[in-house]
């Protein structure tokens, strides 16, 4: 497991499973606060006593870096420039991309930052057809928490590509639940609640609008494709006193809001809507992203921590 830490953040994070996020803390005062739930591996597996964890739906990590692709492919299939694609895991629809749960190699370890890399050539079989290398930056420096993702078309043909990160945060800060601001102005319709769009985005109802700053309710079931995101996403914990700003690359043009019947939630920024590959088939904006061989995707992702009186 690695560790970095700064005056005001300290990330733990875990190469043997796709450099997925297992804990991260922010320092008010004296105190280290979690702020996205502890998955740190327990003596007595007691789920519910970590922050933000639960006994019915237990967290493995607090965030996974989804590489080629965010989120969904319907069926795992999709057809690309005129070849038909078969990826595993047809029933669950191939989900938050190929590499999340698998060893990465660590070519930088410092007090605060951290290098991955992952090669598919170091893997005998993955579940994606174009060879590919990846890397993850991740840096803190005072109250700042950096990400950084690559992905390298190493193949000798065109790929379709799209990454993002998903990030749960604690329901509750010293029983304070969040509040959000959010600057996406547009969501794919999901008659059939499968988190697969059903075609292009549309007007967002009052329910999902989170432009003007509101809390998010315990007691709201959501899972969402936003569109059209601009901007910091805001995450409010009040009465406690602390505010996480995120700031997602300018590629990151669509975020996913998860809330849940649990004592997290998640809003992730993604470069590519769910489907995005099939979307794409229908002419439909999408994000989907075309590498050329050699060709590198970079996209980053920054929090900044942020305190306030109560």
């Amino acid at each position: 497991m690695l560790n970095i830490e700064s005056s005001h953040w300290r990330l733990w994070s875990e190469p043997e499973a796709g450099v997925q996020w297992v804990a991260a803390q922010v320092k008010r005062g004296e105190q280290w606060v979690d702020v996205v739930p502890d998955c740190r591996p327990t003596v007595n597996g007691a789920a519910a006593a970590r922050a933000g964890q639960s006994e019915t739906a237990p967290l493995a990590a607090a965030n996974f870096h989804m590489i080629p692709y965010s989120n969904r492919i319907r069926g795992g299939r999709f057809e690309f420039q005129g070849e038909h694609i078969q990826l595993e895991n047809v029933s669950s629809h191939a989900i938050h991309g190929a590499l999340r749960k698998l060893p990465w190699t660590v070519t930088v370890n410092e007090p605060q930052r951290t290098v991955c890399e992952f090669d598919t050539h170091t893997m005998n079989t993955i579940n994606w057809p174009w060879p590919l290398h990846a890397s993850i930056e991740q840096r803190v420096d005072g109250d700042l928490l950096s990400s950084e993702i690559s992905i390298t078309n190493r193949g000798e043909s065109s790929m379709p590509a799209g990454t993002g990160w998903h990030p749960y945060f604690v329901r509750s800060i010293d029983g304070s639940t969040p509040s959000l601001t959010l600057p996406a102005s547009a969501v794919f319709p999901d008659a059939n609640g499968d988190c697969l769009p059903d075609g292009p985005a549309i007007e967002l109802p009052p329910s999902l609008d989170f432009r003007q700053t509101k809390e998010l309710s315990p007691d709201q079931r959501i899972d969402a494709c936003l569109a059209n995101l601009d901007g910091n996403c805001h995450i409010h914990w009040r009465k406690a006193g602390i505010e996480l700003v995120m700031t997602p690359d300018k590629a990151c043009r669509f975020l996913i809001l998860y809330n849940p019947d649990q004592p997290y939630f998640a809003v992730e920024p993604v470069t590519n809507a769910n489907d995005a590959f099939n979307l794409d088939k229908l002419g439909i904006d999408s994000g989907t992203k075309v590498l050329e061989p050699g060709q590198t995707l970079t996209v980053s992702m920054h929090i900044r921590v942020a305190f306030h009186d109560t």
